[in-house]
């Protein structure tokens, strides 16, 4: 069993802390506010019973727990992900990193649930600054696959697959963020998760057998120079699309490296190269930026 810590005990925190003890994990969750800890189980038993009225909850109470905490410290000492879901303020966020990555388990993954903070200013006063990472959950957390997820420039690559694992065992995908926006579900897209999710639960019901839903795909639409370099890629990407990484050999090539325009790499070997100011491997030309490229 997973050791979650969700510091900040607001609708969303609860709400995450609920989809992890969904789930089966033993979930702490913090805050300063005794009154915000006092209503915790109660969003939560509400959450139990819309899960169950509405189809989406295979048995009647969540298969983890969540206990309240007071003290910080105890909150993360043995927690093997944390997640920071506190108020959208720079300074409060950089201070509470700080005293979390101070008193965590070394290996820890420590993760913002920010919506347009910049994670590398969010992390600036942490230790081991690898181990952190933007991690946004979306609303209603019960019901949508996605999770955003937004490395910071000292991410370690195994910090993202450590994520990636958990994730995807709850039945969720981790979605990048491209640009400086957020990723915003409209109604309608919220409703078709929703739905998917409730046939979901229907054929696990008539059968006994996880079957994984079915979504529309989502796709970045908020940054026309993102569109301008899949269109770009489009026209270059290898008819095989499962080559592999020409540096790790590997992960899947989904890099396209600008100016040049090749696409030899995955996006976390580009972003290598272009942090250590390496060359293009093919024609050797600078780096001045390694994209991510989405295989439609």
């Amino acid at each position: 069993m997973v050791q979650i810590a969700v510091v900040g005990a607001g609708q969303m925190g609860v709400k995450i802390a609920g989809e992890f003890a969904y789930h089966g994990h033993r979930v702490k969750i913090y805050d300063v506010s005794t009154a915000a800890l006092n209503k915790v189980h109660d969003i939560l038993e509400d959450d139990v019973q819309l899960l169950n009225s509405e189809g989406l909850l295979p048995q009647k109470h969540f298969l983890g727990q969540v206990f309240c905490m007071s003290h910080l410290e105890e909150t993360v000492r043995d927690a093997d992900f944390i997640f920071e879901v506190i108020v959208e303020n720079l300074e409060r966020k950089q201070d509470i990193f700080e005293k979390i990555s101070l008193c965590c388990k070394e290996n820890a993954v420590i993760a913002s649930n920010t919506l347009r903070l910049d994670i590398n200013l969010i992390n600036e006063r942490a230790v081991n600054k690898q181990r952190t990472l933007g991690l946004r959950f979306l609303f209603p957390v019960y019901c949508i696959p996605e999770i955003e997820i937004l490395p910071a420039k000292l991410t370690d690559s195994a910090v993202i697959e450590k994520v990636r694992k958990l994730i995807e065992r709850m039945g969720k995908t981790l979605f990048f963020r491209s640009g400086e926006q957020p990723l915003i579900l409209t109604e309608k897209q919220r409703e078709e998760r929703k739905a998917a999710r409730q046939e979901e639960m229907q054929l696990l019901s008539a059968s006994g057998t996880q079957i994984p839903r079915v979504v529309p795909a989502l796709h970045h639409t908020d940054n026309e120079s993102v569109h301008i370099l899949q269109r770009e890629a489009a026209m270059i990407i290898p008819s095989d699309l499962n080559r592999d990484c020409a540096i790790c050999m590997d992960r899947l090539r989904d890099c396209l490296l600008i100016p040049c325009h090749h696409m030899v790499t995955c996006c976390e070997c580009g972003q290598i190269l272009q942090e250590r100011r390496d060359a293009c491997p093919v024609c050797r030309k600078d780096i001045d930026k390694a994209v991510r490229i989405y295989h439609t």
